[in-house]
């Protein structure tokens, strides 16, 4: 019995003495950081719109040693960008000599960017970043925090179309701002461009056009207008401005279902007299008891096509100049168009008459380049759908009509009577 008196004693006393001599395992585990770099203002995202300068501050000082407190001075930080996909988009050397780091930011497209001081370079070339100086003392060289702005923009989708009624368009579209979440979001006054402390997903009181027309708003967001428009597509633009907001300009297009039969009765009657001029040269190079040599042949049907490649790009002009009135930034495409027209079709005249083949074959360039680059640069300023059966169809039909043109040589020589080419 004493001795089990005993060994009770000494353990008691062996689990004192280990409880005396043992620290906290948190003492340990404390990390200690050489530099710390901070904003000077506080970490929480700010919220403002693109393209505007947001002012960003950082504070570098000695957060170990003797000199703990102090800032650092004479000193380049080195501040890393990132993008909402967390990739890297920037990086920033920013020098300073009180220790206080300051300089303006902007992003042109919508985006959330985070800024975060990765290393400091002292005055005497020494490098402090986040890597373990001395592991007994959990000594680090560098801590920061980060700076998170969104910069936003307008979004515009649509609600409703009606092209039911020949050359109106109603057009209903719903205005957000692109970044915020769908339940909004809640920011300090000071975080946000109008001290704003709540901001909601839909864009109101905003002042919104519609192909120029000023909209109306119906509902939280909804804008709705009625525009005028005589081509087969309808191509719409909406304009989206707010006070100390870039104003934003986002492009739609779809089939008008009143207006494109209008456009078939056209294009049936262009090909008939497409049909109607071919037919009369076959007539007239028949009726002279000669031949109708294959060489003439080329060059009425080149010049034929010529003016169909023409005639689709007189299309894309008007649909240019319409546009173009109504806000789009198509002004080259008017003038390409046009002009392209007026060239491809004297052109086409002298080919059908076995004129100025060099002319003729440099007239089949300006429509072929209307017709796929112009098209196709503008109607990708606005992220609009290409029309490719369109684009490639004309293509093919511009080749052609060159091939066959430059083929047509003997049909353009003016020493030489058409009559009597064998």
């Amino acid at each position: 019995m004493a001795q089990l008196i005993s060994l009770t004693l000494l353990i008691s006393l062996s689990i004192l003495a280990l409880s005396t001599f043992a620290k906290p395992a948190t003492a340990q585990t404390t990390s200690n950081y050489y530099v710390t770099v901070n904003p000077t203002t506080p970490n929480s995202p700010i919220y403002t719109t693109v393209g505007r300068n947001w002012t960003l501050s950082f504070e570098a000082s000695w957060s170990y040693g003797e000199n703990s407190g102090q800032a650092i001075r004479n000193a380049t930080v080195v501040v890393q960008v990132n993008n909402s996909k967390n990739a890297i988009v920037n990086t920033l050397h920013l020098n300073s000599t009180g220790g206080l780091f300051s300089f303006n930011y902007s992003s042109s497209t919508a985006d959330t960017l985070t800024f975060t001081p990765i290393k400091l370079i002292a005055q005497d070339g020494t490098e402090y970043a986040p890597t373990l100086l001395d592991a007994e003392k959990s000594l680090y060289g560098f801590q920061s925090e980060s700076i998170t702005i969104w910069w936003d923009t307008f979004q515009v989708s649509v609600i409703s179309i009606n092209t039911s009624a020949l050359g109106v368009t109603s057009v209903s579209v719903n205005v957000t701002y692109l970044l915020l979440p769908e339940e909004g979001l809640n920011l300090p006054a000071w975080a946000t461009y109008s001290n704003q402390t709540f901001l909601p997903k839909t864009a109101q009181n905003s002042s919104v056009t519609i192909n120029g027309v000023n909209a109306r708003e119906i509902s939280a967001g909804v804008y709705t207008a009625d525009v005028s428009t005589w081509l087969p597509t309808a191509y719409v633009q909406v304009g989206v401005s707010q006070e100390e907001w870039v104003t934003t300009h986002t492009g739609f297009s779809f089939a008008h279902n009143a207006n494109s039969p209008l456009w078939m009765y056209a294009v049936v009657i262009g090909v008939v007299l497409i049909g109607i001029v071919l037919a009369v040269s076959v007539f007239l190079g028949k009726s002279k008891k000669a031949s109708f040599s294959a060489k003439k042949r080329y060059a009425v049907l080149g010049g034929s096509l010529l003016a169909v490649t023409s005639v689709i790009s007189l299309y894309w002009g008007l649909v240019g100049l319409d546009s173009s009135l109504h806000g789009f930034d198509w002004m080259l495409l008017t003038m390409m168009g046009l002009l392209s027209f007026g060239f491809g079709l004297a052109a086409s005249v002298l080919s059908l008459r076995g004129k100025n083949q060099a002319l003729v074959i440099f007239a089949v360039i300006p429509p072929m380049l209307t017709n796929l680059v112009f098209v196709k640069t503008s109607l990708d300023i606005y992220q609009l759908a290409n029309p490719w059966l369109i684009l490639i169809g004309s293509i093919v039909l511009s080749v052609v009509s060159g091939v066959l043109i430059c083929n047509a040589d003997q049909a353009f020589r003016k020493d030489i009577d058409n009559d009597k080419i064998p």
